[in-house]
């Protein structure tokens, strides 16, 4: 809840600068850029690798040599990392000009420079998001997922207040500012909890460490296997640069980010949970707790996000409508982004998989699978986007095709690859599978047919009646079919609200 929670405070702030700026304005093509170049270049540094790396060699040190030494490493990582970030600010702030020149090259000289002078102000954010990447590694082994989970919240809802209280008073550059002081509280909000645990930090800095040299074998492959995302997103940026009078970028932006809340509230709350106990399996070399818990996962991922990547294909116009047609955001911009989401959709279940498997890997501390896979995704994806854009002038929407059908190669074939290491998959889970896929067809009948009888003007109406439509279906068809999942969910949310009714007594 503390995630979806978050996932909607982002998905607000979207809407309210959405609202404010459109598509079409310099301001909403030159925010929509600048605020995702820092983040870019964290990715292909760093990336997810801050905590995929860390985690494993953290939980190996504090079950074989104990918490003491287990903290004396955290230290010398969570330095590294912020000596590497300060480096990489530096660099941004000062060659801003160049790098948005190389990334969105198809924009006139106000938008470049837009872009530019947005830079200089976010670059900084890469070293919070540092930070809060080694504090969270920290928390989740030690078993606290609360406050990580509120980070992003805290963020957001400090975002939201500025936007709420002073709008464009200060025009864009005074969100950009609001952004980076917000992106700062992601790591200040966890320093209490660190503290709680007793967490000595110590500024020291040592190469020759056995877990800093573990990390960084570990960490190379994992880099280059999370590139798949941004490098994906600058060619994109790059190619839609130059259409709609790069308005294609911004709506590519917001398709994706809602497209991204939307499955990674449920994935990354399930990753999240997962992988230490993954890392603590694979430590204690017990297959079959791993595999059981890699195998529920999957279920899980399969249960919840089949029927969402359904509705999104059904409905993509309608979700737009609702949650950014408005303000500066007009009928023009809801085409543009609709499409990309749609498109984006396709890549669902591919992209939930992926997560699962890639956190699966590296709790192996095996970052080169994930790495190869990875890399014949980002070439299946460029090689997609060039043909579809330059040789056959498709639109925007081809770039979001082009990075779903990566997603799904990337995805399935990593699922393979680890059945093969790890087997997991069995005839019961393969019955579970058609079972879902059953439902998810069913449920999609029934949201057509409510769909095209409802005639409402109403946003509301014309999106929430077919979607509570295709639930209610979606759930009797699993309850016929036998799907446990549904129950194990229900009696989990009435466990936790039967503690927190006794509690109250």
């Amino acid at each position: 809840m503390a995630t979806l929670m978050a996932k909607i405070c982002g998905m607000l702030r979207d809407i309210v600068l959405a609202g404010m700026y459109g598509t079409g304005t310099n301001e909403a093509i030159a925010f929509s850029t600048a605020s995702r170049i820092p983040l870019l270049f964290f990715d292909i540094a760093l990336g997810s690798a801050v905590t995929s790396a860390f985690i494993p060699i953290f939980n190996e040190y504090l079950e074989k040599d104990g918490r003491k030494k287990a903290i004396e490493f955290s230290n010398y990582f969570i330095n590294l990392v912020v000596l590497i970030t300060l480096v990489m600010s530096a660099v941004g702030i000062v060659f801003s000009e160049g790098f948005v020149q190389l990334i969105a090259g198809g924009y006139d000289s106000e938008k470049l420079a837009l872009s530019a002078s947005l830079v200089k102000i976010l670059f900084p954010t890469i070293v919070f998001t540092g930070l809060a990447y080694c504090f969270v590694g920290i928390l989740q082994s030690f078993g606290e997922f609360y406050i990580p989970a509120i980070i992003s919240l805290v963020s957001n809802g400090l975002l939201l207040v500025y936007l709420a209280v002073f709008g464009d008073r200060f025009g864009v550059h005074g969100v950009a500012v609001a952004m980076l002081v917000a992106w700062s509280s992601q790591f200040i909000v966890q320093l209490p909890s660190l503290a709680k645990l007793k967490y000595a930090y110590r500024p020291v800095l040592s190469l020759r460490n056995d877990g800093i040299r573990k990390v960084i074998k570990l960490a190379l492959p994992i880099i280059v296997s999370t590139w798949v995302q941004p490098i994906n997103t600058m060619v994109n940026i790059r190619l839609a640069s130059s259409m709609a009078g790069g308005g294609a970028v911004p709506a590519l932006d917001y398709a994706n980010k809602l497209y991204i809340i939307l499955v990674g509230v449920f994935t990354f709350a399930i990753t999240n949970l997962i992988f230490p106990s993954l890392s603590r399996a694979a430590a204690k070399n017990d297959d079959k707790e791993f595999t059981d818990i890699v195998r529920q996962a999957i279920r899980y991922v399969m249960f919840i996000i089949t029927p969402v990547m359904a509705g999104f294909l059904l409905l993509s116009t309608p979700i737009i409508r609702l949650f950014y047609e408005r303000g500066a955001f007009g009928a023009d911009s809801t085409s543009l982004t609709s499409s990309a989401l749609f498109f984006y959709s396709l890549g669902m279940l591919g992209y939930g998989i992926q997560e699962i498997c890639n956190k699966a890997f590296y709790a192996m501390h095996d970052g080169s699978t994930p790495m190869r896979v990875s890399m014949i995704g980002i070439a299946v994806n460029v090689a997609l986007s060039l043909v579809f854009v330059k040789l056959f002038d498709m639109g925007h929407w081809s770039l979001a095709l082009s990075a779903s059908v990566a997603a799904n190669i990337i995805g399935f074939s990593m699922m393979y690859i680890l059945h093969r290491r790890k087997p997991y998959f069995n005839r019961d889970t393969a019955v579970y599978f058609a079972k879902i896929l059953v439902s998810a067809v069913i449920m999609s009948v029934a949201v057509i047919v409510v769909k095209n009888l409802v005639k409402s003007d109403s946003k509301i109406i014309g999106l929430f009646v077919p979607v509570g439509a295709g639930v209610i279906v979606y759930f009797a068809s699993c309850i016929i079919l036998g799907v446990n999942e549904l129950r194990d969910i229900f009696g989990l949310v009435m466990k936790k609200f039967s503690k927190k009714e006794g509690a109250v007594r």
